[in-house]
């Protein structure tokens, strides 16, 4: 009896370990396809220099003004200060749970959370915080302190931050370094990556009833940079913190050299492009080749003191042209709209009017993976259609399209 009894309570307990959900493993880093790329015990990311010098100062400049410190919030949403989160500057004050690796599609690793456990359905994720993260006042960065980011954002805070806790079904504490996310239907694949991406908060220092209100007073955040001096609408410097809670960790060797970072304000384009040929911007960004050609042309591109790079960014264009509303009986019919577009002389356009600067866009979809200029159809993507026969043009599904191209003449055509 007693041996039958040791039995089925060995069966008993085996069927109910069985039935237990499935346990993953807390990762260094989280992909939206497939595995991270870099291995657990990585030493930095593949795009830095982990020696770099550390030193001296920047000047970026942007065009706009500002009146507020806070980039949470809605008032002043196009007037806040930047530097604070942007990812362009390296995230100065306030950093996610994780850094995005821009070697991959989307992979993220260890920052403020050393590693994360997301479950193999994607419905939770669970965040191991880094014990060493700490507040730029030398305060530890907690588990109370994520909790609050969400609780304040979801009543105080602007979209998208705002709209975060909808697809959040539970938010909770599991441990003195730990915090766990279970997601809602709203949720999709992607999400656990979004709230590994969202800046987190002090709780000791931000006062809830207040939040949503402007400030020039500067911020506590856990960044390697904090706030030194404010000019409201016409710049910010920022210094960077010798006593940096993350130089050290992998995901931040190599970044955040300047000792200074400063962010100068312009109230147009014009001012700004005159203000890198003074030498006051470190860079200047122009995506129109016309107008870089023309103000290219100073003494210290002369000296090779400005240096000029074009380079292909992977991503799809940025769409310059006319488009059909075609819920107008006008442009509903196709033949209608191939025939406006032949009318276009694209390439008498480009010679006398951009000098032959622009390269024609062609797809929504251009110089990315996704593009489908030269790609026959496949026999999955025939299939997906099959249901719409006639609906994409032959030539699409050949990849034999290609927009209408004229002796570039400018005459009429016949």
């Amino acid at each position: 009896m007693d041996r039958v009894l040791v039995r089925l309570i060995a069966a008993t307990s085996f069927l109910a370990l069985s039935l237990l959900p499935a346990q993953s493993e807390p990762k260094h880093g989280i992909a939206m396809q497939g595995e991270p790329a870099l291995p657990p015990d990585y030493k930095h990311f593949d795009y830095v220099n982990p020696d770099a010098p550390k030193g001296g100062s920047v000047t970026y400049c942007v065009v706009g003004s500002f009146d507020n410190l806070n980039p949470f919030i809605l008032k002043s949403l196009r007037t806040t200060a930047r530097g604070m989160i942007d990812t362009v500057y390296g995230n100065l004050v306030f950093e996610p749970l994780m850094q995005r690796n821009y070697d991959e599609p989307f992979s993220l690793y260890g920052l403020l959370a050393d590693s994360a456990d997301m479950d193999p359905d994607r419905k939770s994720i669970e965040f191991h915080l880094n014990p060493s993260a700490k507040w730029s006042d030398g305060q530890p960065v907690t588990p109370e302190d994520v909790l609050f980011t969400y609780d304040v954002f979801a009543e105080k805070g602007r979209p998208p931050y705002s709209d975060r806790m909808s697809m959040i079904a539970k938010l909770e504490k599991t441990g003195e370094h730990s915090v766990k996310f279970t997601f809602n239907d709203k949720a999709n694949r992607e999400f656990p990556l979004i709230v590994a991406l969202t800046p987190i908060v002090p709780k000791h220092a931000f006062d809830k009833d207040t939040f949503d209100k402007t400030t020039l007073k500067p911020l506590i955040g856990s960044g390697p940079y904090t706030v030194d001096k404010v000019q409201p609408g016409q710049r910010i410097i920022f210094k960077r913190n010798p006593d940096y809670w993350g130089k050290d960790i992998p995901s931040k060797r190599g970044f955040d050299n300047f000792d200074q970072v400063t962010i100068e304000y312009f109230l147009n384009a014009n001012a700004k492009t005159e203000a890198f040929k003074k030498g006051i911007c470190a860079l200047d960004d122009e995506t129109d080749p016309v107008k870089r050609e023309r103000d290219i042309d100073i003494p210290a591109f002369r000296r090779g003191d400005v240096k000029e790079e074009y380079f292909n960014t992977g991503i799809p264009p940025v769409v310059t042209g006319f488009l059909f509303n075609t819920r107008l009986p006008k442009f509903a019919d196709p033949v209608v709209r191939r025939a406006l577009g032949m009318l276009y002389d694209f390439e008498w356009t480009n010679k006398n009017l951009f000098g032959g600067k622009f390269n024609r866009t062609m797809s929504y979809w251009q110089n990315s993976e996704l593009s489908a200029l030269g790609h026959p159809a496949d026999d999955r993507e025939k299939a997906l259609l099959a249901p719409y026969p006639g609906r994409v043009p032959p030539d699409v599904m050949d990849g034999t399209w290609r927009p209408p191209v004229t002796d570039g003449s400018g005459q009429d055509r016949k």
